[in-house]
């Protein structure tokens, strides 16, 4: 009888740490490589391995927050996909707005306050040199109909996301990394994936903010900082820099920016999965189902060693339903109040007017396009944020 007394008293107290047992997934950047990390989730969400909190850099900040705002393994390859997601890393932007939107609107106030613009830009100096080599006018405006619903149903706070999320960014004026875990979640995501040269950098704060594998990227500390994980599972497609080549620019920018990142986790942490890749481009999206199939896979293989460590299980049925009912909260993206910074009042009249032309009425994400688009066609405009 004391037997089965102590036995039961060892379970009582054993069950509980199980049940409480958390796990922190943590998403190296990487570029295209990044797309291995969708295969992870998508093992350990079949084999009902708890995702309790993400982190990620750079490509692990996109994927991160995507599943941390709700989406499925197959709706994040759904997505990379699509025709939206090329624009991000292409620049292009959508013919029938090319087409439609360099006509200039007969208005007589058009062409009126058109004039105030150039004379309120005399003193601008030509520009020569591009900001960066994609393009940031479809990402300003992708990013608005990808984040803002998640953004608005969190209030700006990460940890009431789906899955609580941290991404990080670099403040290269002050040299040092920024944790993102409040505000506008595509502004961080955008900032977290700023590679210097390939993306315009992004303004949050007053501090201009570039991508975060500059000084961290595979966020394992910040995961432990924040949120205290009893397991971590680290996915890492990246290397620190090798000797950079004469006629490889890649390489060389790189060097000249990017610090060392420890890329390992001790074993009484968690698990990590390394992937090497010589033959994967920074840009190669296209790749995405022999890249998705490479983590998968590797994930499986792992699997034994992984439920010996995490004992925790959730119901993937279960998950899929949490999920649908916290994206269904998710607001309509309407518009009604426009706060122009940087304009005179004329000017101001005119952008508020290529949006919609009441203040009392809302308009659409359409109408934003719409009006987005037909102020770029203006020369005397440049970008959009």
């Amino acid at each position: 009888m004391r037997k089965i007394f102590l036995v039961l008293i060892t379970l009582w107290l054993i069950i509980p740490a199980i049940h409480a047992q958390k796990v922190g997934l943590v998403l190296s950047g990487g570029g295209a490589k990044g797309m291995t990390h969708i295969g992870i989730i998508r093992a350990l969400e079949e084999n009902n391995i708890p995702i309790d909190y993400i982190a990620g850099t750079s490509m692990g900040a996109i994927i991160g927050s995507l599943y941390a705002m709700g989406y499925s393994p197959d709706d994040m390859v759904e997505l990379l996909k699509s025709e939206d997601f090329k624009r991000w890393y292409s620049g292009e932007v959508e013919e029938k707005y090319v087409y439609h939107f360099k006509k200039n609107l007969p208005t007589p106030e058009f062409f009126n306050i058109r004039f105030s613009f150039k004379d309120s830009l005399k003193s601008l100096k030509p520009q020569f040199l591009p900001t960066s080599v994609v393009n940031p006018i479809q990402m300003n405006l992708v990013f608005v109909d990808l984040y803002a619903r998640a953004t608005a149903a969190c209030k700006g706070d990460f940890d009431k996301l789906f899955v609580p999320f941290r991404c990080i960014a670099s403040d290269v004026y002050n040299k040092k990394q920024l944790v993102m875990k409040e505000g506008d979640l595509g502004d961080a995501v955008r900032a977290s994936m700023s590679f210097p040269f390939m993306f315009k950098p992004i303004e949050i704060d007053n501090v201009l903010a570039y991508d975060g594998g500059i000084y961290n990227n595979f966020p394992t500390d910040v995961m432990t900082d924040d949120f205290h994980p009893d397991v971590i599972i680290g996915s890492v497609v990246s290397t620190n820099p090798t000797k950079p080549k004469e006629n490889d620019l890649m390489s060389q920018i790189e060097n000249m920016v990017m610090q060392k990142t420890d890329y390992s986790i001790p074993d009484s942490m968690g698990i990590l999965m390394t992937f090497k890749y010589d033959n994967v481009n920074l840009m190669d999206f296209q790749r995405i189902d022999e890249l998705h199939d490479i983590g998968y896979n590797r994930t499986i293989s792992m699997m034994d060693s992984i439920k010996s460590r995490i004992h925790r299980r959730v119901n993937l049925d279960n998950i899929r339903l949490r999920r649908m009912v916290y994206r269904s909260n998710f607001p309509e993206l309407r518009f009604k109040n426009i706060i122009i910074d940087g304009a005179n009042p004329q000017q101001q009249v005119y952008i508020k007017r290529e949006f919609h032309k009441s203040d009392t009425k809302e308009f659409t994400y359409e109408d934003l396009k719409q009006g987005y688009f037909r102020l770029l066609s203006d020369k005397m405009i440049s970008e959009i944020i």
